[in-house]
Order: structure tokens, then C-alpha cells, then sequence
């Protein structure tokens, strides 16, 4: 079964996290496709020297196709823009602070991902696999968390929602280590618990869900919620690419 690798990061991980990790995946995989989303700052201009210096390196990288952020965005919409520009609908997400030390994790992950639609790698959104056709029918991530944080149990909880009780499972893997590096994430920006965005936070819990005890309890967010501001429809035309592309 083919599938994509898509990957998200910014300036300040390039070079500590991203190179490493896309030269391991290179090395496993060298003509896997690849898709990065490069995100801009909250505070800061473009740096064209940056910029520059990226598309140097990854123009050495065969099958490796790039969006590139003059702004900062949310998290949800790089995952979402990842999943479309997938040339696949098997999607292999991963932040760029994940290190991959052994092609066992290739050989892992491709003995399995074709049992399932959807799953965390060692218990962590870090590194998940999407069937992106699961995702359109759930609805994708909700863009309207602007930061880092709580998108993954906001879904989470949707699929529990629109499933009547599915969780998401967790498959163990060798050969990855997942670094959890918050340095530098939100620049600029309201932080809570070390390293996800308080507008998230208070997006969640203030304005989309609230806590109730006619509510239901899925995924990791853990709490009996009520959904007070359904997550709006996007990319609806996603579908009728797919199922249309072949008469272009």
C-alpha cells in the first residue's frame, strides 16, 4: 500500500530537528513522497536568508514537494493542507522533533498500516497515520485552533462523537524516538503547560465544548463535554477530487 510521509516545522527546528529527520527518512525511504509545511512566526518577518537556505537543501531531496508559511498558522491547517496535497490516501504525519533510528520502524509501520485507518505511533500524535478518507468523514482538524494544542483531542473526541464510542488506537513501534522539544515553539505567544497555545485552551473550553454531565467522554480530553460550536465544514470538495481526478 503507498503511502506519503507529510512533516511540519519552522525555522528555528531546521536545522537541530528537521535536516536529521528527513535525511533518516531519506535514507530508509529514498523515493517516498514527502511533504513539508514550513510555518512563519507570530512576531517576526519572513527571513528570506532562511528561506533561501531551505530550498537549497531541499531541492537535494528526491520526491520532496514543500508549502511554505509567511505567517504563522495553526497547526490544524498545516495537518489539513498535508493530508490534501497528499499525493496518497495514506499519510504518515509527524512533527519534526522525532528521530527514526532503524528501518524496523518502516518495516513496522508498513506491516500494519493496512488493518487500520487511523493510529498514534507509541501512545503520541507526535507520529500518526491517517486514512485521509476517515478524515474528510469525521471532518478535518478545525483550523479555528489558531496556535498548537488541543486539536488532536478536539478530534479525538469527534470520532468517539460520530462512532459511538471509537477511541484511537496506539501502535508500538521500534526504531523512533519521539524528543518532545517545546523550545521556541510559540514564539510571541500565550503559552500554557510549557508548550501548547492558551488560545487553544480557551478555544476548546470556553467557546466549543462545555463541561456537562449529560456529556460524553471520549479520547484524551478526558472531560463530559457538549458541543456548543460545532467544528464548520472544510475542504468540502476534497471527496469529489478523489473520486473524480481519474476523468481529468
Amino acid at each position: 500500500m503507498k503511502y506519503s510521509i507529510g512533516i511540519t516545522t519552522y525555522k528555528y527546528r531546521f536545522e537541530k530537528w528537521f535536516k536529521p529527520l528527513l535525511n533518516q527518512i531519506k535514507k530508509f525511504r529514498p523515493d517516498i513522497e514527502v511533504l513539508v509545511c514550513v510555518n512563519g512566526e507570530n512576531t517576526e518577518d519572513q527571513d528570506e536568508e532562511f528561506r533561501k537556505e531551505f530550498f537549497e537543501y531541499i531541492s537535494t531531496k528526491r520526491n520532496t514537494f514543500v508549502t511554505m508559511y509567511p505567517t504563522f498558522r495553526g497547526l490544524p491547517k498545516m495537518w489539513n493542507n498535508l493530508l490534501i496535497n497528499s499525493s496518497n490516501h495514506h499519510v504518515l504525519l509527524l512533527n519534526d522533533d522525532i528521530t527514526i533510528t532503524d528501518e524496523e520502524f518502516f518495516r513496522a509501520l508498513e506491516s500494519v498500516m493496512s488493518e487500520r485507518q487511523l493510529f498514534k505511533i507509541n501512545g503520541s500524535w507526535s507520529h500518526a497515520f491517517f486514512d485521509r478518507r476517515l478524515v474528510n468523514d469525521i471532518g478535518w482538524f478545525d483550523e479555528r485552533y489558531l496556535g498548537i494544542g488541543e486539536e488532536d483531542g478536539d478530534f479525538e473526541w469527534r470520532l468517539g462523537l460520530k462512532t459511538g464510542g471509537k477511541s484511537v488506537i496506539s501502535t508500538a513501534l521500534p526504531g523512533v524516538v519521539n524528543h518532545v522539544d517545546g523550545e521556541d515553539c510559540l514564539k510571541g505567544m500565550r503559552i500554557t503547560n510549557g508548550k501548547y497555545s492558551e488560545f487553544n485552551l480557551d478555544f476548546a473550553f470556553k467557546i466549543k465544548y462545555e463541561e456537562s454531565v449529560s456529556g460524553r467522554n471520549y479520547g484524551i480530553m478526558n472531560r463530559y463535554l457538549v458541543c456548543k460550536s460545532p467544528t464548520p465544514p472544510l475542504h468540502t470538495a476534497e471527496a469529489f477530487y478523489w473520486e473524480n481526478k481519474h476523468k481529468l
